[in-house]
């Protein structure tokens, strides 16, 4: 069993170290018992083997830490930081960031869980590659049944990224469990999840800044779980963090001069987040929510949403209208009736056209997408393997026996 006690005045580890384990996960846990065992779970029974497993006790009322020091006597991998509550994941990941070991690094949490092939398609991927960081889709489930959802918004790339191909991946979840991450490239960021605030926007949005070699894996290897409970469901925290995470993000570029090329990009999506998120809240919360985000803004944002072609004419109409220029009210209740009334009555149809033009073709479609991912996973084992001097002979043979089967099924056909 491993361990580490930590405190606000440092951490000291206990216990057998792993040497150089593939990847490192990290999953920070609070009052999380009723789903963590199904979490470990999918955790120690990767197909790769070779992990380290970082769990952080962030000062837990119920019996996650029993779940997490059994675990830790089971498996030597688990190794268990019990801290105080630090009130965000972020101070809990960042509690075990020093003490990863791997080649790549995966924050996980912890009432959610991975596919059993996750760690070993991204390790694959990431050393057959050179990448940087790898992406990959995920399933949502709910409290009463599951659904799933394959996400499109990305294109598949194999270069490093610029501030104009940048924006295909910003429109991805923010979320730090959709993506495995070279450590070394992590490190390089030379900063830590913040606390208080966004952290998981934060961090993507510096991730993405520093435009690294990125790779996409079409397949739905994580699944996350509704809970109207969790830090997302609750929708005032959410809106009270969202101003100073943009603030953190527009500080940190400007420090390292990666502000200018990607100004647009952050501004457009603050404002139009602001403009979303203010339609969807109770009427009593909206006179605060403008007075918060009017003092939030400086001159390069209030000069960027009056002269910006960025930003549709519209949007920008009922923002200024919102933040004191009463000469848009009409523009504002026009786009008001726009995106409240019609789209609704609008939307039923557009997606009911869509599911006929469509719905034959999905299932298709999915199929071969979960084909070719196969073999292009196979082909990433394939690839390292051969780099390796170390692999062995018999594991080399099945990967060609499987190769060769799967081109004379083809041929046959």
């Amino acid at each position: 069993m491993s361990s580490i006690n930590a405190s606000r005045t440092g951490c000291e580890f206990h216990g057998r170290l792993i040497m150089q384990p593939k990847v490192s996960i990290i999953i920070p846990v609070y009052n999380v018992e009723p789903y963590l065992r199904q979490c470990l779970d999918s955790v120690v029974h990767q197909t790769l083997r070779d992990i380290q497993i970082l769990c952080v006790n962030d000062g837990s009322t119920d019996g996650s830490l029993s779940i997490l020091q059994e675990y830790a006597r089971r498996d030597s991998r688990v190794t268990v930081i019990d801290q105080p509550n630090g009130g965000c994941p972020g101070r809990a990941r960042n509690a075990a960031i020093p003490h990863v070991q791997g080649e790549y690094v995966y924050f996980l949490d912890s009432d959610d869980w991975i596919d059993p092939s996750l760690c070993e398609k991204a390790y694959y991927r990431l050393e057959s590659t050179g990448a940087n960081v790898v992406f990959f889709f995920h399933h949502e489930a709910a409290e009463a049944g599951e659904k799933g959802r394959l996400l499109s918004a990305l294109n598949h790339c194999r270069w490093s990224l610029t501030p104009s191909s940048t924006s295909d991946f910003i429109g991805f979840s923010p979320a730090p469990w959709n993506r495995v991450i070279r450590t070394s490239f992590f490190e390089g960021l030379g900063t830590q999840f913040p606390e208080n605030s966004m952290e998981d926007l934060f961090m993507h949005w510096i991730l993405l800044a520093n435009e690294p070699h990125v790779e996409l894996i079409l397949e739905k290897l994580y699944y996350y779980r509704l809970r109207g409970e969790s830090l997302m469901g609750q929708r005032g925290g959410y809106l009270t963090r969202r101003g100073p995470t943009y603030a953190l993000i527009k500080n940190h570029l400007r420090r390292t001069g990666r502000y200018e090329p990607y100004r647009d990009m952050l501004l457009k999506r603050k404002f139009y987040g602001f403009l979303n998120t203010y339609t969807s809240i109770h009427k009593n919360h909206r006179p605060d929510m403008v007075r918060r985000f009017r003092e939030s803004l400086d001159e390069d944002e209030i000069d960027f949403l009056q002269n910006s072609e960025k930003i549709q004419s519209h949007n920008r109409d009922s923002i200024l209208y919102l933040l004191g220029d009463k000469s848009y009210y009409w523009k504002y209740v026009w786009h008001t009736f726009v995106s409240r009334c019609l789209k609704k009555l609008t939307k039923p149809i557009e997606n009911a056209l869509r599911f006929f033009r469509q719905n034959k073709k999905i299932d298709e479609r999915e199929s071969r997408i979960c084909e070719l991912s196969e073999q292009i996973a196979e082909r990433d084992r394939l690839i390292v393997q051969l780099r390796s001097p170390h692999e062995s002979s018999e594991e080399l043979q099945t990967v060609n026996i499987r190769q060769s089967l799967r081109f004379d099924n083809k041929k046959a056909a």
